[in-house]
């Protein structure tokens, strides 16, 4: 059987669609955070309230909803998650200006927003091991992971700019509708394509009984390295891109002083970054260390760390020509991480379960996501300053690079030989 009858050119389509939804939930994800002063002081409520309600109750049911979306994806395929998460997307969002005063439903709307996004985020391991050939595979969880921040990127500029424009901070997250909508059609085209590739056809795995492999799989201790590899990493890009933008935009001694407008942009080349070192990291990988992972995710965590703490000195942030490359730096090492460590899955581990693999690992690793924004948060709100909030990223990079040196391939994984 040739390769174009195992893997339909349809894949491309199905990523386009991975990638559009992806790019959807970094956008709601960030929405809140360029304009979380504005929406503080309209509730009544402090930053670091603000911050740990809206951006904390969000990051905890991606959690949720990637487990979900790996579930899912491995008994119905990718399309059913498709829908789901751009409905989700667009109910949680759509709804926000009917209820702008009532904050016990915002957070609501802010939960079903991250069980849909959630969901995305959770099945591009499947994608990847599904529907592409071991050689791409890398590249497409580099793409996923480009998406994320493309999506923040035009979120932090999008949200500010709607803003700007109509004077209202909820009809500015009302606009930003549009894109769950564009998922959402974009997902029924998918329904009507080829289906994937059977997975027998493409594995050596015996696939008879993904329980057994599963549970073959929860034996192995890089199994819960994945999770903290993520884990870590979710705590440093969701406390960095939470908090920094209003560190940035507020006036001191608080903040730098730049204003939202500003900040956005300096936050936007963070994504950029992200984006780029999504790529690089995915191609360092393949072709430099010849598909070894582990050196490619210390190398991230080294340079995230050293790059985020390093916006605390005034000095830095102070000097618009300095702080534009060490953020630049932040977001390029961050962007090593969650693609390889997704990658690392699809490639070593069974392909029926790799939806339900990579579903836990996002689910549980973007716990540390949540663990950030409230470790941020109550740093804000007990010292009135971003300095502490700063220095315990630096930390948890560290913490993050010691994780890394266990990141070894399992030695039993399923009833396979070593997928090549």
């Amino acid at each position: 059987m040739n390769n174009e009858m195992v893997y339909p050119r349809f894949r491309w389509f199905i990523l386009l669609v991975l990638w559009f939804i992806t790019v959807t939930s970094g956008i709601m994800l960030i929405s809140f955070a360029p304009l979380i002063g504005v929406i503080a002081g309209q509730l009544g409520l402090s930053l670091g309230e603000a911050t740990g309600a809206f951006m904390g109750a969000f990051t905890l049911f991606v959690t949720i909803g990637a487990v979900a979306g790996g579930v899912l994806v491995d008994r119905a395929g990718v399309v059913p998650v498709f829908i789901a998460s751009s409905v989700l997307l667009l109910g949680g969002d759509i709804l926000i200006p009917l209820f702008s005063d009532n904050f016990g439903v915002l957070v609501a709307l802010r939960v079903i927003e991250g069980l849909g996004a959630g969901a995305i985020m959770g099945v591009g391991s499947a994608v990847a091991a599904v529907w592409f050939p071991a050689k791409e595979r890398s590249i497409v969880l580099g793409i996923q992971g480009l998406s994320i921040s493309l999506g923040i990127a035009i979120g932090f500029g999008t949200a500010p700019a709607l803003f700007e424009a109509t004077g209202s901070w909820t009809t500015a997250m009302a606009g930003l509708g549009v894109a769950p909508a564009i998922g959402i059609i974009l997902a029924l085209i998918a329904a009507f394509g080829p289906k994937a590739p059977a997975v027998e056809n493409i594995t050596d795995c015996d696939t008879s009984d993904s329980n057994n492999n599963f549970k073959l799989a929860l034996k192995q201790p890089v199994t819960y390295i994945g999770v903290l590899c993520i884990f870590f990493l979710s705590w440093i890009m969701q406390a960095f891109n939470d908090l920094t933008p209003a560190f940035l935009a507020i006036q001191p001694p608080i903040g730098v002083g730049y204003g939202p407008v500003e900040a956005g942009k300096y936050m936007m080349i963070v994504q950029i970054a992200f984006m780029v070192g999504s790529l690089v990291g995915s191609f360092v990988m393949e072709k430099v260390f010849k598909r070894t992972v582990k050196p490619v995710v210390m190398l991230g965590f080294i340079g995230a760390g050293i790059f985020c703490f390093s916006i605390k000195f005034a000095a830095i942030h102070g000097n618009p020509s300095v702080l534009m490359p060490i953020l630049f730096l932040a977001g390029f090492f961050q962007g090593w991480v969650n693609p390889n460590v997704q990658a690392f899955a699809a490639m070593h581990y069974p392909a029926n379960i790799v939806g339900k693999l990579g579903g836990l690992w996002m689910g549980l690793g973007i716990f540390g996501g949540t663990a950030g924004v409230v470790a941020g948060s109550i740093a804000l709100h007990t010292t009135g300053l971003y300095q502490v909030s700063i220095v315990i990223v630096g930390l948890i990079a560290i913490v993050g690079l010691g994780c890394a040196l266990f990141l070894n391939p399992p030695r039993i994984y399923c009833l396979q030989k070593k997928i090549e």
